[in-house]
């Protein structure tokens, strides 16, 4: 049976790592357009460890749960997003929030990750872009450049799973 409480780790304000805290609380419901996804990978780079020491270019105030990228399985999803997400497990970049068991996120900022593909590959393609320069904006219907999962897309197109059946979330 699924936990209905998530584990997050809590950044409350300049501190060194053994200084971070655990929070648990009930998993939020989502709405419209929102999907709630089990954590299976995220990292651990340089914005985080920027973040935590209050150096990071529009973090937001202490405390919060760090976290810039994610990638896990759909539990959930609100109203407006199709039904068969669910299940499905999928990248997203989320600029904090991801270093938690459980993230609430627009539908619209996940792009599918397809079979075979490790969380730990997903999640470093995610947040390290594309390699040899591939850019989604190149693809037909990739959504405009400057949205917060564009460089999601990007990794997507980078190892070119289109023919391995992976789409859009």
């Amino acid at each position: 049976m699924e936990s209905k409480e998530l584990v997050e780790v809590v950044l409350p304000g300049t501190v060194e790592p053994e200084e971070l805290q655990l929070r648990h609380r009930d998993i939020p419901l989502p709405g419209a357009g929102q999907i709630v996804v089990r954590v299976e990978a995220t990292g651990v780079s340089f914005a985080e460890q920027q973040m935590r020491r209050g150096r990071y270019y529009d973090q937001p105030p202490f405390p919060f749960v760090p976290g810039y990228d994610l990638v896990g399985t759909v539990l959930t999803a609100g109203t407006g997003v199709a039904p068969g997400l669910v299940g499905k497990r999928v990248a997203a970049l989320v600029k904090v929030g991801g270093w938690a068991s459980h993230v609430v996120l627009d539908a619209a900022d996940a792009v599918e990750v397809p079979a075979g593909i490790g969380a730990a590959e997903a999640e470093t393609l995610v947040v390290n872009g594309s390699p040899r320069g591939r850019c989604c904006t190149a693809r037909p219907g990739c959504a405009a450049a400057g949205r917060s999962s564009s460089t999601a897309r990007t990794a997507v197109s980078a190892r070119s799973w289109s023919s391995s059946g992976a789409r859009r979330a």
